[in-house]
């Protein structure tokens, strides 16, 4: 019995140091969060203006957006699928997904991988090109909340 307690507390010592008893992110409260932070910014990037944190499917762990946009004239990879924005839109997408996701949009090359705890992060983002750019501060926000590279082992 002493035995098995020392291998428990030795145990439980190694996760404590490799913080693998971190709590689990709530994922649906945090995509509300970002998705309200989203919300905040609207005031200073005109294409916000239709963003609606209530419009968003948080159960689907997913934020679509898309302001002044057309059917893509890209035929292949994820932009295929994607709105693609006027000279003054914007289309964004975060996605909070398994690792082992086949989904396409979740594979992509594009950018380092960003995980939030267990989960990968997919953020993608397309802007017209007569827009001030509100991509650093989406990725601001998504920091904010935790999301970050992901390590090498995850």
């Amino acid at each position: 019995m002493i035995q098995s307690t020392v291998s428990l507390i030795a145990i439980l010592g190694c996760l404590l140091m490799t913080g693998v008893t971190d709590a689990e992110p709530d994922y649906v409260t945090t995509m509300h969060a970002i998705a309200d932070d989203i919300a905040t910014i609207a005031a200073d990037y005109p294409r916000l203006k239709e963003f609606s944190a209530a419009d968003q499917d948080m159960q689907s762990l997913r934020i679509d957006y898309a302001y002044h946009t057309h059917r893509s004239t890209v035929r292949a990879g994820w932009r295929a699928g994607a709105p693609e924005p006027d000279d003054d839109g914007i289309w964004f997408f975060i996605d909070f997904y398994d690792p082992g996701s086949g989904g396409q949009i979740d594979t992509q090359p594009v950018l380092p991988p960003l995980c939030l705890g267990w989960k990968r992060v997919t953020f993608l983002i397309l802007e017209g090109k007569n827009t001030t750019s509100v991509a650093k501060r989406l990725r601001s926000i998504l920091s904010s909340h935790g999301v970050k590279a992901c390590s090498a082992d995850g």
